[in-house]
């Protein structure tokens, strides 16, 4: 928030800009208001995407803790709240680890060794989020903070991504899981994971769905807070019919978790995450929420539809992301390889050839 205050003196009347941003103040004094004005807008817009203020002399280099928490605070305007959570837990492990370090002392070996200890406790994943967080903060300190230092990050080899190898529903599975769902005391559990069947939607995103999302007439759901791009999600004429009973007696905004609800920066798909578990455990069946969602993106494939629409469906910024999903169909590649089998048999098998010289009966 920015205010602009007139002082008068014994030189005549000044004006004091201040803008306040996450709760750090910052102001300077100005002859006339339309100044003040100007640089307090400036000065606000600067604060929140992590740059320095109208006029202030650039550093040529900055201890590691106060950059960590400038990269942090630009960053986490633009993320959603998990992300957000995971920033600050990845600056607190690394103020801890680097101490007083500066950006520009902070070298491609001290980056490797950080790696090697976090491999250490934890798996490729999340070293691989640190790693990334770190090129951002000094490609920030370069572009934008005007700051002269090379990337260390670009001198140091990631760790191998994890497999993704999350496990698929088996066809006895899915019934049992189904029932225990329909059983559970949570009553919106079993429609909530049929959307997740049905849609092949991140369980966040099914979890925060809002009547206001679902266009009944259409049959299509408007999802505008992803974690990629906005899209539009088409509902298969079962879940359209459970979806219209379910609003008739609604008294939520939301389509599955209650009015009074609360986030508190946590993960909505947490809030079915116990019934979930226990219906799992009830069916004999090993999955996770976020496992649905490979087992519905696996069926639209098994069913004949072409990479590029389930792409579209799930909302995947590249093709490759749908790919991985392409493992489960080893069935589905012997019974195409065949084809291949039943060709070439074809092509062994001798050729009936007319006799030279035989004429065909008229």
């Amino acid at each position: 928030m920015a205010t602009v205050r007139a002082r008068k003196g014994k030189r005549g009347t000044t004006y004091y800009a201040e803008v306040c941003v996450r709760g750090q103040r910052h102001g300077a004094t100005f002859d006339s208001r339309s100044a003040a004005h100007a640089w307090a807008e400036q000065a606000e817009h600067n604060l929140r995407q992590g740059l320095a203020l109208p006029g202030a002399t650039l550093p040529a280099d900055m201890p590691i803790p106060e950059a960590l928490r400038k990269y942090e605070s630009a960053a986490s305007t633009r993320v959603r709240p998990a992300t957000q959570r995971m920033y600050a837990e990845c600056v607190t492990r690394m103020m801890q680890y680097f101490g007083a370090r500066t950006l520009r002392t902070l070298t491609s070996q001290d980056i490797a060794a950080y790696r090697d200890y976090r491999l250490q406790h934890v798996g490729p994943a999340s070293v691989l989020h640190d790693l990334s967080f770190l090129r951002g903060l000094y490609k920030t300190a370069r572009v934008e903070w005007g700051i002269d230092c090379a990337n260390p990050c670009d001198n140091v080899r990631s760790p191998a991504p994890p497999k993704h190898r999350t496990p698929l529903l088996k066809p006895d599975e899915l019934p049992r899981l189904l029932d225990a769902c329909k059983s559970s005391t949570s009553k919106t559990l079993y429609p909530y994971v049929m959307l997740l069947l049905h849609t092949a939607m991140r369980p966040s995103e099914a979890a925060t769905l809002t009547w206001e999302q679902v266009n009944m007439q259409t049959g299509i759901l408007d999802l505008t807070v992803t974690k990629t791009e906005p899209r539009r999600v088409p509902l298969t004429p079962e879940m359209r019919t459970m979806l219209s009973d379910m609003q008739k007696t609604s008294t939520s905004k939301w389509v599955f978790l209650p009015d009074s609800y609360t986030f508190d920066g946590g993960v909505a798909s947490y809030y079915f995450r116990s019934a979930f578990n226990t219906a799992c455990k009830r069916a004999g069946v090993t999955i996770t929420l976020y496992g649905l969602r490979h087992s519905a993106a696996s069926y639209l494939i098994m069913g004949g539809v072409d990479i590029r629409t389930v792409a579209e469906i799930m909302g995947h910024k590249s093709i490759s992301m749908t790919m991985r999903y392409t493992h489960f169909l080893d069935s589905h590649k012997l019974k195409a390889i065949q084809v291949l089998d039943n060709v070439i048999q074809q092509q062994k098998s001798p050729a009936t050839v007319t006799s030279p010289g035989q004429d065909d009966k008229v």
